[in-house]
Parts: C-alpha cells; sequence; structure tokens
C-alpha cells in the first residue's frame, strides 16, 4: 500500500478509536449518573463506577491493539495487585497513560485535571467515579491521603499534565503532600513511549508510521521518608520528596536504567 494510502487509513484507524474512547465515556458516564441515583450510598456508586471505567479501558485497549494502533507491556504488573494501599505514581508522555493503567485496576481513585472534570465527554464519569481534581489543592491532598489510610489505590501524576518530548516536566508537590499526609510509600510506574506519539500540543491525528508501543515498568516502592533526616518541617520535606522522586525518573528515562 502506498504510503499516503497507508497513513490516511492509519488516522481512518486513529479516529475510529478515539470515537468510540469518546462516545463510550459520555454514555458510559450518563448511565453511571443515573446507577449513582438508585445506589445505596456515594462510596457505592462510587467505587461503581470506578469499576465500570477500568473495564471501558480494558475494552479500548483491546479495540486499539486490534486496530494494530497500540501495543502495551507491563513489567512488574503483579505489583499492582499485591494488598493495598497503592499511591501509584508516573510519569505522563501521552493522553493514554491513565486509561492503560487504569486498565489494570478493579479500584483506583484518579486525580485528574479540570478540563477532563469538565470535559463534555468525560464529566459524568469523572464525577460518578468521584475522582479527585488536581486544582483543589489542600483539600485534594486531605482527600487522597483519607483514602490511601482506607487502604485503596490512588492514581496521580505528578507533573500534572503530558510530559514534553523525551523528557519531563516540572514535577508539582500534590504527591509529595498526599504521601507524607496519608503515610503511605509511592508506586512508581515509568512509561516509555516509541515512537512518541499523543504527546503534549499534539493532535490525535498526528499519527506516527509504526504501532505505538507503550511500555510501563511498575518499580519497587518508594518511601517517602528516604529523602529526609527528620528535621524538616511538612513544606521542605515535600520539596525534598518531590525532588528525589524527579530524580528516580531522570535516571530511568534521560539515563536508561531500568
Amino acid at each position: 500500500m502506498p504510503d499516503s494510502l497507508e497513513r490516511a487509513w492509519r488516522v481512518l484507524r486513529t479516529g475510529l478509536a478515539f470515537t468510540v474512547f469518546g462516545v463510550g465515556g459520555l454514555l458510559i458516564g450518563l448511565a453511571l449518573t443515573w446507577a449513582g441515583r438508585r445506589a445505596d450510598s456515594s462510596e457505592a456508586a462510587a467505587r461503581r463506577g470506578q469499576l465500570w471505567i477500568h473495564h471501558a479501558y480494558r475494552f479500548f485497549e483491546w479495540f486499539a491493539s486490534s486496530l494494530r494502533l497500540i501495543e502495551v507491556r507491563f513489567e512488574g504488573e503483579e505489583r499492582l495487585h499485591a494488598p493495598g494501599p497503592h499511591f501509584i505514581v508516573a510519569n505522563h508522555p501521552t493522553m493514554l497513560d491513565c486509561p492503560l493503567i487504569v486498565a489494570r485496576l478493579r479500584q483506583a481513585d484518579c486525580v485528574v485535571k479540570s478540563d477532563w472534570a469538565a470535559n463534555p465527554y468525560l464529566q459524568h464519569a469523572v464525577r460518578a467515579a468521584d475522582y479527585l481534581v488536581a486544582e483543589e489543592g489542600s483539600q485534594m491532598v486531605e482527600e487522597g491521603a483519607r483514602r490511601l489510610r482506607e487502604g485503596r489505590t490512588l492514581v496521580m501524576f505528578p507533573e500534572g499534565t503530558r510530559s514534553p518530548e523525551r523528557g519531563l516536566g516540572h514535577f508539582y508537590r500534590g504527591a509529595a503532600h498526599i504521601a507524607l499526609h496519608g503515610g503511605c510509600d509511592l508506586l512508581p510506574i515509568t512509561i516509555r513511549v516509541e515512537p512518541p506519539s499523543l504527546m503534549k500540543g499534539q493532535r490525535w491525528w498526528h499519527v506516527p508510521e509504526s504501532t505505538i508501543r507503550f511500555t510501563f515498568s511498575v518499580g519497587d516502592p518508594i518511601s517517602p521518608k528516604e529523602p529526609l533526616d527528620g528535621s524538616e518541617s511538612r513544606s521542605v520535606a515535600a520539596r525534598k520528596i518531590t525532588r528525589a522522586l524527579r530524580e528516580y525518573y531522570e535516571k530511568r528515562l534521560l539515563c536508561g536504567e531500568s
């Protein structure tokens, strides 16, 4: 097939996949909103919503893989399924990072940006799953820590938005504050993507010439106390933890460590 036709065919398949993603998210969100009104409790409704979203993301991964748009490999996935709580943090190279992680988690409280919470296709699902909004600051930290103390799984991207190409963005301190407040280790996932695709500033139709290959490497838990000497104030401790976390990803992404 000529290159131009092959690219057009790949764009068409990609558009179909993202149409399924968007319309599916809208329909699931509306269904969850209706089901939530009939639930015995808001927590039961949120857990049901998170489970539905997990299954929806599993379907999307299967669908996109069947179209030969993506290949996904997880290393150390068993760490995600050990007894909780789990505070999962990851770098954020593409727009599919969160869906592909949540596809492995039957329960996940995600920290999302406010534009996800306001997205017309996703807002109903975000509310139904009772996800946390990053911009809510101290309220988000307190609620995230509370859920971790209950033994739940929390997923957060310390950069807050997608990374620059083949690099890392600024790391915010929210993850460090949650770890300190919740008394929970961080479970790091390093995400590598070849060829670089679906990055910040790219649209879905900016497709590569080959299948996008995702590798998710789940590392050993990181204690938030590791970089501390015990004399720090909470704010200084959060800065040190955030710096250590960024250095962790720099070594693995920029220096090629596993």
